[in-house]
């Protein structure tokens, strides 16, 4: 396409796409490699869950403003839970990234932040398409797209199994429920 400007546009164009997509994809296998050390480097660590929780919040209200937002806090002071901040903050980047990626119809997103006598609960909440029983299991799988055939939706399939690596190394329980059509609904339980 050297000779010709249009040609050598669309493979620049290309590369380009190309050599971003392959940029993401070491960053999320370095994301997961690291997410496999965490139990060696910071099994001591404490976070004020609030405080990390709200920030997220915060920070995806202003990213996306064509959405809607609801936090339902039962809260009442902030909770020193056993994980890494950074960790904290990355799992919900995950599951909030996830939420919006996958609710084009209906943009609205749920967060829950709750307590009981044993544990402290995070819920991040969609209304959009939904994952199928059968592929629910494998979320959580290295590489795993949900539905082949569905329009691309960008990542490499590693975000939830990065969650779920640091949520277990943390002995954080990650959990997931969904009705296809309807949405889905991740829950940490410290």
């Amino acid at each position: 396409g050297k000779d010709d400007p249009q040609v050598l546009d669309e493979s620049i164009a290309a590369a380009l796409k190309e050599t971003t997509r392959m940029n993401s994809l070491i960053k999320e296998m370095l994301d997961l490699t690291r997410a496999e050390q965490v139990d060696v480097k910071f099994h001591d660590a404490v976070t004020e869950v609030k405080d990390v929780v709200e920030q997220v919040f915060n920070n995806f209200k202003m990213l996306y403003p064509d959405y809607v937002f609801r936090f339902d806090d039962d809260l009442h002071e902030d909770v020193p839970v056993h994980i890494y901040r950074d960790h904290l903050e990355q799992i919900l980047i995950i599951l909030f990234d996830n939420a919006v990626k996958y609710s084009k119809d209906r943009k609205e997103v749920h967060l829950s932040l709750s307590r009981n006598l044993n544990s402290v609960e995070v819920g991040v909440q969609d209304f959009g398409e939904g994952i199928p029983q059968e592929d629910v299991l494998h979320v959580f799988d290295r590489f795993y797209r949900v539905d082949k055939s569905r329009k691309y939706q960008g990542g490499a399939g590693l975000g939830l199994s990065i969650a779920s690596q640091i949520t277990q190394s943390h002995k954080i329980k990650l959990s997931v429920t969904s009705d296809e059509k309807q949405g889905t609904e991740f829950t940490l339980n410290f």
